[in-house]
């Protein structure tokens, strides 16, 4: 089947545009500015957490604040949605379609020379022309890239990529329910955690691996908003409110290279995991090719899987391996590994106490790097519950918190959800594995979610 007309659309936009632009910034000095940015901003903590204002220079973010307008008045800024070390990403209007979409902004130093030699440009190509060309009954597993075009400001060129705008990330949604000592609904979980694994084996067969530093994490793993086909009061409710902001107050003028407003990134407060929600996976920005082997391991250290510390390199299968820890943060509202600074050896001690011992190959790397941190204490493994036992006592308690939560409405199906969600156990277990080649695949762990969604299915 040939491309549709509209991906063509947007390749030769892409490749006419990316003809005229300019080399990419070049990396900019690593002098701080933040001595003296403190203080311009009054009221700065209302609007934490905020990208480093260090990074508002020659080849950093781009300043932008609430009704700035992109590609010759189109867009126009509406709320903050959220922000990374590469990128800030924004809600903005189409004002040419007339709704509401996302916008993301990146860096300088990271947007390339031309925009058809953008990874994540590149990689949601792929993946889009995969999905035209195959027979697809379900939903896009990806956010739909809409529009691509690069914008000139202070601080360098930057590469713009306008998507369909989807709700907040896994870590939001379960950061907010342990904050109010909530419960995902069995449901949730289990549609999430399905279609996370099909949306993985569909970008595994378009030849995308998610994979980078950045990979399938909790905040690279979104909910569906359908709130974004609905009026400007129900997303606004949504998001948690009207964009909370501080202008710049300082006694100089402001330096060009700053944002004159600060602003704060969504809540999603009020955002609810209603039936018809779904699951897409988002920031493509170091997406590879599936046969390709990665040796890039700037990874936070809980991102990391066991090949990584062992073999020094990882492949698409890395994408599975997180694919477990995400599921796993489904199920228990935490981080499986919920350690992100120090000693590589305490990390692993961590994985081994949930997971068990190391391969035998691996043995000898193990007790060097032990012996290299002699404070560290590891956890035998013997002492701790097993994963089919912790996954049992988690059971339980979903289920009684369920019973007890205001929020949480019984139906003809809850019995049969809750009683499903016992085939996560096997799911987790075996994509959890320390060796790349013992996982399971994608479309494998999603066949063992061995569940039916009555409530959609009765739609």
């Amino acid at each position: 089947m040939a491309a549709s007309p509209r991906l063509n659309n947007i390749k030769n936009k892409i490749c006419h545009m990316g003809m005229q632009c300019q080399a990419q910034a070049p990396e900019p000095p690593a002098t701080s500015m933040v001595e003296w940015t403190t203080g311009l901003y009054p009221n700065v903590t209302d609007v934490q957490p905020h990208e480093p204002l260090d990074d508002y220079r020659p080849g950093g973010f781009h300043p932008v604040a609430l009704g700035d307008t992109f590609r010759d008045g189109r867009y126009i800024v509406r709320h903050k949605l959220g922000f990374g070390g590469r990128a800030t990403v924004w809600l903005v209007r189409d004002n040419q379609q007339d709704k509401w979409v996302s916008l993301k902004i990146k860096q300088s130093r990271h947007s390339k020379a031309t925009l058809y030699q953008d990874q994540e440009i590149q990689a949601l190509l792929a993946l889009e022309g995969h999905y035209s060309e195959t027979s697809q009954d379900k939903p896009r597993c990806f956010a739909r890239l809409l529009d691509a075009f690069q914008h000139l400001g202070p601080n360098g060129k930057h590469n713009c990529l306008v998507t369909e705008l989807v709700g907040p990330s896994m870590s939001k949604v379960i950061g907010t329910c342990s904050a109010f000592g909530e419960t995902l609904r069995p449901d949730t979980v289990l549609r999430a955690a399905r279609r996370l694994l099909q949306g993985i084996d569909f970008a595994h067969h378009a030849g995308v691996a998610h994979g980078g530093p950045s990979d399938v994490s909790f905040g690279n793993v979104a909910f569906t908003c359908g709130l974004a086909l609905n009026g400007e009061e129900d997303i606004f409710v949504a998001l948690g409110g009207q964009p909370v902001t501080t202008n710049y107050s300082g006694s100089e003028p402001l330096p060009a290279n700053l944002p004159h407003q600060l602003v704060k990134s969504a809540d999603w407060d009020m955002w609810t995991d209603r039936d018809e929600e779904d699951i897409c996976l988002i920031d493509w920005g170091l997406a590879f090719p599936v046969g390709r082997v990665v040796t890039t391991l700037a990874q936070p250290i809980d991102l990391r899987s066991p090949e990584t510390f062992f073999c020094a390199y990882f492949d698409y299968r890395h994408d599975l391996w997180r694919a477990g820890c995400a599921i796993y943060a489904l199920y228990f509202q935490e981080s499986p590994f919920p350690f992100q600074h120090g000693p590589d050896d305490v990390f692993i001690g961590e994985m081994v106490s949930k997971l068990g011992p190391l391969p035998e190959e691996w043995q000898p790397f193990w007790k060097d790097m032990q012996r290299m941190n002699l404070d560290s204490q590891i956890k035998d493994a013997s002492f701790h519950l097993r994963l089919e036992e912790a996954f049992e006592e988690r059971h339980q308690t979903i289920v009684s918190e369920c019973q007890i939560e205001d929020e949480y409405q019984k139906d003809e199906y809850s019995d049969y959800d809750f009683q499903k969600l016992k085939c996560l156990v096997r799911t987790v277990s075996d994509l959890l594995r320390y060796r790349p080649e013992h996982r399971i695949s994608a479309q494998q762990a999603a066949s063992y979610i061995d569940w039916t969604d009555h409530r959609n299915e009765a739609r």
